[in-house]
């Protein structure tokens, strides 16, 4: 059974205009860290639940986006996740430079189990099965960033 604590107070899912926060959150367990961003921290919980239980019963693929955390849990015998949230925004932007800079400062660090060096760019809005949370400037713009980011 997979324990997961969050933290004692969390950022709203939506401010006062009633726009939909995103997070970057640090999964830790054990020494370890995973860095994620979502819309919907109690999904992603969830769904690393899920994930665990199905990677018990017939594995799960290894580009799977929690393979490295879900693989770091069942190795180690770990059973308790603690979520902390990093940085909360409505700007996807914001929150897509907030995990790169945080993967710049961990990434191939013993303790930093994430995978890859950027974060994953979810498609734009307006893209068929889009992300509900990323415009195309926002996406644009970060696009535009990794450009002249030196990583």
């Amino acid at each position: 059974m997979l324990t997961v604590l969050l933290p004692k107070e969390i950022p709203p899912f939506e401010n006062e205009l009633g726009q939909r926060n995103k997070y970057v959150l640090r999964l830790s367990c054990g020494e370890k860290f995973y860095i994620a961003k979502t819309i919907n921290y109690s999904w992603m919980i969830e769904e690393i639940k899920k994930t665990y239980s199905k990677y018990l019963k017939v594995g799960i693929p290894e580009n799977n986006l929690f393979y490295p955390l879900i693989r770091h849990l069942y190795k180690h015998e770990i059973s308790t996740i603690k979520v902390e949230v990093l940085f909360a925004s409505t700007d996807g932007y914001q929150i897509l430079k907030f995990e790169l800079q945080q993967l710049v400062d961990h990434f191939g660090k013993k303790d930093c189990l994430n995978q890859n060096n950027i974060p994953h760019i979810p498609k734009s809005m307006r893209a068929k099965k889009g992300s509900n949370w990323l415009s195309v400037n926002e996406e644009l713009n970060f696009r535009k960033l990794l450009k002249n980011y030196s990583y």
